[in-house]
């Protein structure tokens, strides 16, 4: 009995194998949309979230430029919208210490002023003085000196923001000082399928950080100067946030801002002939880029600083603001 073989049927077989390719299709085209297309439309909306809130915090920092410029008792209110990320004062981020010489035949340089230090490295540069003699004053009124031995001062009492050190010959005659602060920032923060997003306000400066690049500035510190260098005025802002409907606020809505410039103190007018800077935080980098460029500045690899040195004094002024910041809801 012979074996009767079904004819194939190869439409319907064509139309089984087109709807796998169409399916396949469908898979591949599905899965590149999720795995490529809606990661990069959601990074597209956050570059676009954080570019509105990047110029509204621009138009703040200007605002409080012109506060600290005009003076004690000048104010100025800000609205500022925020799509996305949080916004919050935090005291003392930034560390700062200015160092100066007051004669052309010494070079003051103190090292290791960090909060909580009881020691100390504190030597003219150029050796001329061996041996130094170091009054410490602190905020609170406390006084402490001594002598450095192989340019080592201490044990001396803990060190905190706002103390300063004044250095003297072993005839009395006094070289320079130095000062140290820890700095206030308002920070905004935007955590995102982008990455981090971060803008800080301090000194007249605007610091940011994108995803994929460091620290810059986007707007410069408040420094003024002349010549080359004859003048130059350093702005020193704390931030006051009592009595503030908030102490940190989260988007997406709009806040109002109120600046107002409580004063604060001034060097008067300093003759020095060299100045050395050190900063230790986020803002470093762009700090010391900063002086280079615009000011001339030289940087100590080594010891992590930049300094300025001069054979004619440079008239050094040390403006130091508190600004009361208070935000709430529109």
């Amino acid at each position: 009995m012979k074996r009767q073989l079904l004819p194939r049927d190869e439409d319907g077989v064509s139309q089984v194998i087109g709807t796998i390719l169409i399916m396949v299709m469908m898979v591949t085209i599905v899965g590149t949309m999720l795995a490529w297309g809606i990661p990069q439309i959601q990074n597209n909306e956050a570059w676009a979230q954080y570019a509105t809130t990047r110029s509204n915090l621009l138009n703040l920092d200007a605002d409080m430029d012109q506060v600290l410029l005009q003076g004690e008792g000048a104010s100025r209110t800000s609205t500022v919208s925020l799509g996305s990320g949080s916004f919050t004062l935090k005291k003392a981020q930034e560390d700062m210490l200015l160092c100066w010489s007051t004669v052309s035949w010494a070079q003051l340089s103190a090292r290791n002023v960090e909060a909580g230090a009881t020691i100390l490295r504190v030597e003219d540069l150029t050796e001329t003085v061996a041996t130094l003699t170091v009054t410490i004053t602190y905020p609170n009124g406390t006084v402490w000196s001594g002598d450095t031995d192989g340019n080592r001062l201490g044990p001396l009492p803990p060190v905190v923001a706002g103390v300063t050190g004044t250095a003297a010959a072993a005839n009395g005659t006094a070289i320079g000082e130095f000062r140290y602060y820890m700095q206030d920032v308002l920070s905004y923060k935007y955590r995102s399928t982008a990455g981090q997003f971060q803008m800080r306000l301090f000194n007249g400066a605007v610091l940011s950080h994108e995803p994929g690049g460091g620290y810059y500035f986007e707007d410069r510190p408040l420094v003024r100067g002349s010549g080359n260098v004859d003048a130059l005025s350093i702005y020193l802002v704390s931030y006051n946030n009592s009595g503030s409907q908030m102490s940190s606020m989260t988007g997406p809505s709009n806040f109002d801002f109120s600046l107002r410039n409580q004063g604060g103190s001034d060097s008067g007018s300093i003759e020095a002939y060299s100045l050395r800077i050190v900063v230790d935080g986020d803002a470093q980098y762009a700090t010391y880029g900063f002086f280079q460029s615009q000011w001339g500045f030289s940087r100590d690899l080594q010891n992590d600083e930049v300094y300025l040195t001069q054979t004619t004094s440079l008239d050094l002024r040390l403006m130091e603001r508190t600004v009361h910041v208070s935000f709430g809801l529109r």
